[in-house]
């Protein structure tokens, strides 16, 4: 029997260790992602401390929590798109996040079926699951460095939307293994899969506009989260690509202020409380998922090398990508080191394992709990030499 107090004992553990890693993050700078799964793989793989019953039991839980993460990726993701943004940063940014996706599922997909005989459908879906880069690192990150205001909304754009397109381009990939795949079935369902989303995200969000125009509660930010849930439920029940709903809608409450001028609206929706609601989700959501995976997570010497080598690929595609479409060299090499993958990934890895494609299922969730963790060593590792370099520069010129 699985008891209430064991429940919530576990679930206030995951909070608090939660609150150890960001402090250990500002403490020691090592990436929070790194420190919770860590303390996952002690408590559990290593330690032993959480029983197995409880473990069984958040797991069960993990797609609950992915549906809340997704909500608040896509809605936090199409906040940012705003209608002012310059279009040279922000055509750079959205071009650099369709590439951090569609490159590596092209070439994972082919050297996973090379070199480990892996289909090539499940190669491209590891690829789109690696394809984000974390936005809990950069963004921070971005706001602290001495950069030009383009260059910054370039790492912005990139970090916020490639999550975006990695989350389209996964559940695109998996409606390849239904098996009844045909190019006309497939376009007539991708359509159809899409119309839905974007009509009802689009009606969602001006009959929302108009309603909070009426209403101008001072609560409004929380029930916007609430209508990005429900509207999330309600076109997943209907078929439709729920996560672009979201997007749709959220591209619009983020955009309200032109909206409301080009309209005469008169709005009551408060940015920074808004903000503050989503960060705390964003907070017991992340948690909850990189403590999760460490938890479940198999330590293997096979797995850490085919990690290895899947960040290799990554790390040489970011490589290429980056100096061949930026030009400037500082901002190149800035934005070549900001690759860790983070919670897109681990949420991703996490509905994939529970959609149950074994063997494959588990192989990509094992692999990307490694590459997620080598990746932020790797990224710490250049930003920290980029700093070391840029001070002694600055005390060069000094002197």
């Amino acid at each position: 029997m699985i008891s209430t107090d064991g429940v919530l004992i576990t679930l206030a553990l995951i909070i608090l260790i939660g609150y150890v890693g960001d402090y250990l993050f500002r403490l020691t700078r090592v990436p929070e992602a790194v420190i919770l799964m860590l303390i996952g793989v002690l408590l559990v793989p290593i330690g032993h401390v959480i029983p197995v019953k409880y473990v069984t039991l958040l797991r069960d839980l993990a797609p609950l929590f992915g549906d809340i993460a997704l909500v608040m990726i896509m809605f936090d993701g199409g906040r940012r798109i705003s209608f002012r943004t310059p279009i040279s940063s922000s055509g750079l940014g959205l071009a650099l996040a369709t590439l951090d996706v569609a490159i590596p599922s092209v070439l994972l997909a082919v050297v996973m079926y090379s070199f480990f005989n892996w289909p090539l459908v499940y190669g491209a879906i590891l690829g789109a699951i690696l394809g984000e880069t974390t936005t809990t690192v950069i963004v921070p990150l971005a706001t602290r460095l001495v950069i030009n205001d383009e260059t910054y909304n370039t790492i912005v754009i990139e970090a916020t939307f490639n999550s975006v397109v990695s989350i389209l381009f996964f559940y695109l990939l998996t409606i390849l293994l239904t098996g009844h795949f045909s190019i006309l079935s497939y376009t007539r369902y991708v359509i159809s899969y899409f119309s839905i989303a974007v009509f009802l995200g689009l009606i969602a969000g001006m009959l929302w506009l108009l309603a909070l125009n009426w209403i101008r509660s001072t609560k409004a930010y929380v029930v916007t989260i609430g209508i990005a849930f429900l509207l999330y439920g309600i076109v997943d029940l209907l078929g439709g690509a729920a996560v672009v709903a979201v997007l749709i809608f959220a591209v619009i409450i983020g955009n309200h202020e032109v909206i409301s001028e080009y309209m005469g609206l008169r709005l009551n929706i408060s940015e920074e409380r808004l903000n503050i609601v989503e960060s705390e989700l964003e907070f017991l959501v992340r948690t909850f998922f990189y403590v999760l995976i460490g938890m479940i997570s198999i330590i293997s010497l096979y797995y850490a090398l085919l990690a290895l080598v899947v960040t290799g690929v990554l790390l040489a595609i970011r490589y290429i990508e980056i100096f061949s479409v930026v030009r400037d060299s500082k901002a190149s090499n800035l934005l070549f080191a900001l690759a860790p993958r983070g919670l897109t990934a681990a949420v991703l890895a996490s509905i994939f394992l529970n959609m149950n494609y074994q063997p494959y299922s588990s192989y990509i969730f094992l692999v990307t709990f490694m590459v997620i963790i080598f990746t932020n060593i790797v990224s710490s590792g250049l930003l920290s030499i980029m700093v070391k370099a840029s001070v002694k520069s600055e005390e060069q010129k000094v002197e």
